[in-house]
């Protein structure tokens, strides 16, 4: 039984996202996040993770289904 191969311009988009999250996140706090109320904060926090997660998950799932035993 071998490894499978992931490829590796997975592993960096999964970084670039992941960055570009934190990124977009930190720019949202310092110029956005005072003009609005802290349950519209928490809002555009989850809808912020969830975006993020839709993207990695349809990045890696269908590497996982071509290697799935």
């Amino acid at each position: 039984m071998s490894k499978p191969q992931v490829e590796t311009w997975r592993i960096y988009i999964t970084i670039f996202v992941g960055l570009g999250w934190l990124l977009a996140l930190a720019l949202w706090l310092i110029f956005y996040a005072g003009n609005l109320s802290i349950l519209q904060n928490i809002g555009v926090f989850i809808l912020s993770v969830v975006l993020v997660a839709i993207i990695v998950v349809l990045l890696w799932v269908p590497w996982s289904f071509k290697h799935m035993e």
